[in-house]
C-alpha cells in the first residue's frame, strides 16, 4: 500500500490508474445492490470490475498483488470458460474482499473488515438459493464498498501511489 506523507509526482498513467481502481470500486458496489436481482449481467459486472480494480491498485508487496490480481483473471477465465458461473463471480467477490482488507489497513475502518464476511454470506445465499439472505448481504456488501470508495475518493491522488521506489516488479 501506498504511504499517504510521501508525495511523488505523478504521470498521466498514475493518475489514470488512481482514477480507474477507485471507479471500479465504485460500480462494485452499485453492482452489489442489484446482483440479487440481475445476478447474469451483475456478474459479469462485477467480473469487470474486479478485473480493473486489481489491475490497477497500488500495493507495493508483489505476492499480495498478484494473490489479488489472480483472483480476478481466474474469474475473468473462468467466465470466458462458461462453466459454473457462480464460481466465477466468487473468485470476483474473493478479489474485493481482499480489497477490502487493503482499505481498512488505509483507512483503519473496522466495518471494512465485514466486507469479506459480508461478500462471502452472499455469495454462498446465492449459490444455494437463499433469495432473502443473498438479498440483505449484497445491500450490506454494497453499503461497505461504497462506504470504501467514498473514503478513496476523499483522498488525494497521491496517496493511493506513495513511494514508486517501494513497488516490487
Amino acid at each position: 500500500m501506498a504511504d499517504p506523507h510521501i508525495q511523488c509526482e505523478l504521470d498521466a498513467l498514475d493518475k489514470l490508474t488512481v482514477l480507474l481502481y477507485r471507479s471500479a470500486l465504485t460500480v462494485s458496489a452499485g453492482v452489489m445492490s442489484i446482483v440479487a436481482w440481475e445476478p447474469e449481467l451483475a456478474g459479469l459486472a462485477l467480473i469487470i470490475a474486479a478485473l480493473i480494480a486489481t489491475t490497477t491498485v497500488h500495493i507495493y508487496d508483489k505476492r499480495f498483488r498478484w494473490l489479488i490480481l489472480g483472483s480476478a483473471l481466474f474469474a475473468t477465465v473462468w467466465h470466458m470458460v462458461g462453466l459454473w458461473h457462480p464460481l466465477a463471480v466468487g473468485a470476483a467477490l474473493f478479489s474485493f474482499s481482499a480489497l477490502a482488507i487493503k482499505e481498512y489497513f488505509c483507512f483503519q475502518l473496522k466495518i471494512l473488515l465485514l466486507t469479506p464476511i459480508c461478500l462471502a454470506v452472499f455469495w454462498f445465499a446465492y449459490v444455494f438459493g437463499a433469495t432473502q439472505i443473498s438479498i440483505a448481504f449484497s445491500m450490506a456488501s454494497a453499503i461497505l464498498l461504497a462506504l470504501a470508495a467514498g473514503a478513496k475518493w476523499k483522498m488525494p491522488m497521491h496517496y493511493d501511489i506513495g513511494d514508486k521506489s517501494r513497488y516490487q516488479i
